[in-house]
């Protein structure tokens, strides 16, 4: 038995707790260590199910939940999009993002939505051409920040290169894993553009403690990426040593 969980025999089924407060029962348990040390003891109980986060800032004692496999809430827009690029090339992979997905996790909700398509390198440039011969006018390819600056527009599509070794679903590989949505808000600018990067911890938490989350196929995409380290540094070195 961890130290840490002694923090169970305190807590009241009844009732719910801050952050705040179970950094204080942590405290009076085991005095004197670096808040680092008790902000991973939080952490590892939510990691272990032993609490069960119920929303922003708000914890109680585990009554049982399951987590469950994490499934995007895509826009109307977006399926029809998937079905559309799939049903033109039936052979190429490809993912789909659009940020309003992020709003699962933030605090402050992203209102203005851009949708992300991410394909394999040898064939972006040809789902870009097609998507304007569809129609499409607000799709951008491979944009920079300056670009979408001078460019973007509400609803904006925007074509991009998939990195190799992506953590894709087998038998779904166009709807995107809760592992490379949470790689791909730090390591794609666009992305991280959208949203307050000071709310990633909080998103970190809240995936780990509402979905199933497979962290060592996550490493190995965000090292990938060049975000091991940061990574690792966001879930507080419990699973620094997962497997590469």
């Amino acid at each position: 038995m961890q130290w840490y969980e002694g923090i169970i025999e305190k807590l009241e089924f009844s009732r719910t707790y801050s952050h705040k407060e179970l950094l204080g029962l942590l405290k009076r348990i085991k005095p004197n260590l670096a808040d680092t040390t008790y902000h991973w003891s939080i952490s590892c109980l939510i990691r272990d199910g032993k609490i069960f986060r119920r929303g922003y800032d708000a914890y109680s004692l585990s009554q049982g939940e399951e987590l469950r496999e994490y499934q995007p809430f895509y826009s109307d827009e977006t399926k029809k999009l998937i079905n559309l690029i799939a049903n033109r090339y039936p052979h190429v992979s490809f993912t789909v993002f659009e940020t309003v997905l992020m709003n699962d996790f933030l605090n402050h909700l992203i209102a203005q939505n851009t949708i992300f398509v991410q394909v394999e390198k040898e064939s972006s440039i040809y789902v870009f051409r097609y998507l304007q011969d569809e129609g499409y006018d607000n799709v951008l390819y491979k944009p920079r920040q300056e670009d979408m600056t001078l460019y973007w527009s509400k609803g904006s599509i925007i074509v991009t290169d998939m990195v190799s070794e992506a953590p894709l679903r087998a038998a779904d590989p166009h709807v995107i894993t809760l592992e490379k949505i949470l790689v791909d808000m730090l390591a794609d600018k666009l992305i991280l553009a959208s949203y307050s990067k000071a709310e990633y911890p909080d998103v970190i938490e809240q995936a780990e403690s509402r979905f199933l989350l497979d962290n060592k196929r996550m490493l190995r995409y965000a090292k990938r990426r060049n975000r091991y380290k940061e990574i690792c540094n966001y879930l507080e070195g419990r699973i620094e040593n997962a497997g590469t």
